[in-house]
């Protein structure tokens, strides 16, 4: 589907990673074996080096807290001014109620402050901000915090496999916009390719391996909590689906490609961003990687790359920025947004979370 919004304006970005940090290199013996080849490849053609995991005590929320109280202090952003606050997120404190009704109580936000959760996986800052940019543009609301993130840490992972996420969460401010302020969205599901990218045990459906006819997974011992994905199912679809719906996110728009400042992929994958890159002939300039610092953040990688590579409140924006979000993942779903970074848009380099003492 597709929509554009005309009074709608993105105002603060921050993300927040947990302390614990790794550098995959010390992980040679452990997860990986000894195999220092193996361990090359991983580097070389995923992109990985760095990640940072939370401890057992963290949680997203926890992390969404941390960032929600700088963008009220240090932005002197008003929290009653809020009329929404909006929490997207695969690793929720509670399976009821809702992590945003959590947040809401512990950051002391009004009762006229709607809260609820999106659950979306690596398209889901798009998403939310679509969901957002909506609520918005009806003239319901005027102000939204919009909390996007996981602590991936938290599923099973084997040892003996590559660990590609880390952990993170976005915290973004939406608002109203009292000038014309024109954005584009693209979004797309799939679900038809479900069975490629799932987690099969941990909630409710007693799954039956055999019925899902994806014959790869009967050849994994899949623990609860752990994530099954066809790499090579994952990747096709990731390389042929996000070209095709970002250019024509751009024909919907009709704006010409090479006025872009920055386009900011989900990190899914150096190799993937390379090609769809080159797919598109965007100059690789204006496509920032993350992946090397953070791992896949999943639906925070988009946020947490901007964050890093504008920086705006160490170096104000000198004119507005026309960028475009691009995210694909489980689902099998696809997000795409056009919109313009205006010169008071605010985001800082990402932060680190650091840990009440008790």
């Amino acid at each position: 589907m597709q929509a554009s919004f005309n009074y709608v304006r993105l105002s603060h970005v921050l993300t927040i990673v947990p302390q614990n940090l790794i550098n995959i290199d010390d992980e040679l013996d452990t997860r990986y074996k000894g195999d220092i080849k193996k361990l090359s490849q991983i580097k070389k053609n995923v992109g990985l080096q760095y990640r940072y995991e939370a401890d057992q005590e963290t949680t997203a929320s926890d992390l969404g807290e941390y960032g929600a109280k700088i963008l009220f202090n240090e932005f002197s952003i008003d929290k009653n001014s809020l009329d929404a606050i909006i929490v997207c997120t695969q690793t929720p404190d509670f399976f009821m109620p809702p992590t945003a009704c959590y947040l809401h109580g512990k950051l002391g936000l009004s009762e006229k402050t709607l809260a609820f959760d999106i659950n979306q996986s690596c398209s889901g800052y798009v998403y939310g901000l679509y969901t957002a940019y909506s609520m918005i543009e009806n003239g319901s609301c005027k102000r939204i915090l919009f909390i996007c993130g996981d602590t991936w840490s938290k599923f099973h992972n084997p040892l003996n496999t590559p660990n590609l996420g880390g952990d993170g969460i976005s915290i973004t401010l939406i608002e109203h916009s009292q000038k014309e302020h024109k954005s584009y969205f693209d979004l797309g599901s799939d679900g038809k390719g479900l069975k490629y990218l799932f987690m099969p045990f941990g909630a409710f459906r007693d799954t039956n391996l055999k019925t899902m006819k994806e014959p790869e997974i009967l050849n994994k011992n899949i623990k609860e909590k752990q994530v099954y994905m066809n790499g090579l199912e994952i990747f096709n679809f990731a390389t042929r689906k996000e070209p095709l719906v970002f250019s024509q996110l751009l024909q919907y728009a009709n704006y010409d490609q090479d006025k872009l400042d920055f386009v900011f992929f989900h990190q899914a994958n150096k190799g993937i961003l390379e090609i769809i890159t080159n797919r598109l002939k965007i100059n690789c300039d204006k496509v920032p990687l993350s992946i090397d610092k953070y791992a896949n953040l999943g639906a925070a990688s988009i946020p947490a790359t901007l964050c890093d590579s504008v920086n705006s409140y160490e170096f104000p924006l000198q004119k507005n920025l026309k960028i475009v979000l691009g995210a694909f993942g489980a689902g099998l779903s696809w997000a795409n947004a056009l919109m313009t970074l205006d010169t008071d848009f605010i985001c800082k380099k990402v932060q680190i979370y650091q840990k009440e003492k008790k």
